[in-house]
């Protein structure tokens, strides 16, 4: 069953180094994640308030320090009338980042928010793979740890979402194990099995994943 979590963690990253500041003075919120498997990399345009100019310039140094990061880089700051708001492009090896357990472990959706040294993931994934896999990791690796599961009586029935074909695609896949990690078929056994053409069938996935995933994101606050 796919569920949403909260995650809230500390671990030894450069987030940990922003304990020092109150919420008020310093938050981040991770817009944009673009993986690269193939360099083990991530590039993440991040989003940082500050009261103070001074301490942005220390979080970029913060950032910096971290032998994960590989580059940094101011490319937009706009002064509102209490805060200032910097864009911060940067790159960062995904071996050893909770984004790499997260992401390889088939994670739907993931956002984050840093402050006060904790990070606050919201995800969208397997329960049973979060539960046996990512939960035990996670108790491994992180300082702190606390486990929000979110209450989803209010979400949309999946039948309301979907047309009929697409319910009984994805309702084929995730039966057949197409959502399982590994996977215990692949597109084109899955795509037999229904009788249609791949390019068919990973349309049909995309569009119902979307529905679902969108239904998520907009109850997850």
């Amino acid at each position: 069953m796919i569920r949403s979590y909260n995650v809230v963690l500390s671990h030894e990253d450069w987030t940990l180094l922003t304990d020092k500041y109150d919420e008020e003075d310093l938050r981040v919120l991770m817009k944009i994640r673009t993986p690269s498997f193939e360099k083990m990399e991530e590039n993440i345009i991040a989003e940082a308030y500050v009261r103070d100019p001074l301490i942005l310039n220390e979080l970029i140094n913060i950032i910096k320090s971290n032998n994960r990061v590989t580059r940094v880089k101011i490319i937009e700051n706009v002064r509102t009338k209490n805060e200032l708001r910097a864009l911060i492009l940067l790159s960062a090896k995904l071996r050893g980042g909770i984004s790499e357990l997260l992401m390889n472990k088939g994670a739907y959706y993931i956002s984050e928010r840093i402050s006060n040294g904790l990070e606050k993931w919201s995800l969208v994934i397997d329960d049973k793979i979060f539960r046996e896999i990512i939960l035990p990791t996670l108790k491994e690796y992180t300082y702190s740890l606390k486990i929000i599961e979110k209450d989803d009586g209010n979400l949309v029935s999946v039948k309301n979402l979907l047309t009929s074909k697409e319910f009984e695609i994805i309702y084929k896949a995730y039966k057949m194990g197409y959502f399982d990690w590994p996977k215990k078929v692949d597109l084109k056994e899955l795509s037999e099995e229904l009788g249609i053409s791949k390019a068919a069938t990973l349309q049909a996935l995309r569009r119902a994943m979307g529905k679902l995933i969108r239904n998520y994101v907009d109850n997850l606050v």
